[in-house]
């Protein structure tokens, strides 16, 4: 069975989610920071990412490119991902704002 062009399309952008966002963040460690403080944070950020990380990926609740690129942009400019991107920022980890362009670059690229 062929794979429909939107479902080919959603899964460019979780892919680029996952290898520009969430991945890079899941997979930084605790040693790379010397205060408690940061590595607390380092935790709370990471448990945040693994529940966006799943939701994205989650069919149910993006089924398609559009809802996905919808999504990215609100959270963009919500307050809590505003915090968020805060905390990833003093944390040197990527972030919704640092990857932005490159996303929309790629949803132009899939013609969104």
């Amino acid at each position: 069975m062929a794979i429909k062009v939107e479902d080919k399309k959603r899964e460019e952008l979780v892919k680029f989610l996952d290898e520009k966002l969430f991945d890079p963040i899941l997979h930084a460690s605790a040693d790379n920071y010397k205060s408690e403080d940061l590595k607390k944070k380092l935790h709370e950020v990471k448990k945040h990412i693994e529940r966006e990380k799943h939701r994205f990926h989650d069919q149910a609740q993006y089924p398609s490119a559009a809802d996905i690129k919808k999504n990215i942009l609100t959270d963009l400019q919500s307050r809590t991902g505003r915090k968020m991107d805060h905390d990833l920022d003093e944390l040197e980890l990527p972030s919704f704002p640092k990857i932005k362009d490159g996303f929309l670059k790629l949803c132009e690229e899939l013609k969104m």
